[in-house]
């Protein structure tokens, strides 16, 4: 099922510009962006290796990748109502450097890629936007990225150019780059207020009344412990922890509903998956005790049959006794595998049930033939043959 149910929409205007780098370190990022040639801008890893062999500075690489980001892909007039059928970054970062085309999520995305390729700690962030004084409730991305101790924010779609008369025209501008927290929130509004990188997030009212006091309006928020804690979980985990914080924030207009409802389907489908991974497990151990309970079934027919002719030809007593013995332990392994099922499901259930009425019919009879054994081993050689009595498969004497 595709997650993807957001789509990412473009539009641009004059903001501010606020970027602490020098001059110099941005002219050769953009000379060595302006520079790549075809044959590395296929593939994330080219690309990246190229940036690496040139720029040593997570500075210079980050302004390289905001800048080869920005000029190289054009935004997808087209289809900026509709976006790839998969959600996949990977697929969507490839699509994107195919095509050179994208609306916001593709630019994040590869924006993204190249910070991580360079081991830059990075996020792609979603929300709605100020545009011209109002908000705009269509989702939006963008990225926040680590750069020495501080947390700073991208945009290269908005770098990239503006739309006009529906029309893009290239004009890059260096006011959505490297971005600190305080001003960046004045025009984007994350769903998730982990993503502000603010100890005290504002809320959606404050964003919609343009309401941005010094220490904000809420409780002293410790992001920076709660990124820590983030990266080491689980996407399942994620998407539950986003959810809390979206709702703590508030949920005030229908684009904070719906991207809370698309996590909500995020993680029913995760439970669902998981759920289905746990009885496929199940499925996996009961097959399997299947597969020793048959193993065992068909060595005991062998002994039987076997028996049936008195051990003719005969064996060592070793080797008869060993013939039983195999038999026994592959019964014992699928009753042993069948205990530790804990079933859910009701067809399984009957299944594990009527296994384990098999299992306990034919471990009788080996028993019995156990005991039997061992009265053989016991009885004088010459006397042996007087000890058997003739039976079918099934182990149901026949005289």
């Amino acid at each position: 099922m595709n997650k993807g149910a957001f789509f990412f929409f473009f539009f641009f205007f004059l903001h501010f510009s606020a970027f602490p780098q020098t001059r110099q370190e941005c002219a050769n990022a953009d000379i060595i962006a302006t520079s790549a040639p075809d044959s590395v801008e296929s593939t994330i890893n080219t690309l990246s290796d190229y940036f690496l062999e040139y720029l040593a500075s997570e500075k210079e690489l980050i302004r390289a990748f905001y800048f080869w980001t920005a000029n190289k892909i054009e935004y997808d007039i087209e289809n900026k109502f509709n976006f790839s059928s998969s959600d996949n970054p990977a697929t969507i970062v490839a699509e994107t450097l195919k095509k050179r085309r994208a609306v916001c999520q593709g630019y994040s995305e590869v924006f993204h890629a190249l910070c991580d390729a360079a081991g830059i700690e990075n996020y792609v962030v979603q929300g709605y936007t100020r545009q011209n004084g109002n908000v705009v409730y269509i989702n939006h991305a963008w990225v926040v990225a680590h750069i020495d101790t501080s947390w700073y924010f991208f945009d290269p779609t908005w770098g990239s150019g503006v739309v006009t008369n529906g029309k893009f025209i290239r004009k890059f501008t260096n006011e959505y780059f490297m971005v600190k927290p305080a001003v960046f929130i004045k025009s984007h509004m994350p769903f998730d207020p982990i993503w502000q990188c603010l100890y005290y997030p504002f809320s959606p009212e404050n964003f919609v009344q343009s309401n941005f006091p010094a220490k904000g309006m809420g409780k002293y928020f410790y992001y920076l412990d709660s990124i820590g804690v983030y990266k080491q979980l689980t996407t399942y985990e994620k998407q539950a922890a986003t959810l809390r914080r979206i709702e703590g924030n508030g949920v005030l207009n229908n684009s904070i509903l719906a991207y809370g409802q698309y996590l909500k389907n995020c993680l029913e489908i995760d439970r669902i998956n998981r759920q289905n991974e746990i009885q496929n497990e199940l499925v996996n151990q009961f097959n399997l005790a299947v597969n020793h309970y048959n193993t065992g079934a068909a060595l005991f027919t062998r002994y039987i049959n076997y028996w049936n002719r008195q051990f003719s030809p005969l064996r060592p007593d070793t080797e008869i006794k060993k013939m039983l013995d195999t038999c026994d332990f592959h019964l014992a392994r699928s009753h042993k595998v069948l205990s530790e099922i804990n079933p859910t499901e009701e067809t399984l259930r009957k299944n594990i049930e009527a296994l384990l009425s098999s299992l306990q019919d034919i471990q009788k009879k080996v028993e019995d033939h156990k005991a039997f054994l061992r009265n053989y081993f016991a009885t004088p050689k010459n006397s042996r043959a007087s000890l058997f009595r003739k039976y079918t498969w099934m182990g149901i004497p026949v005289n």
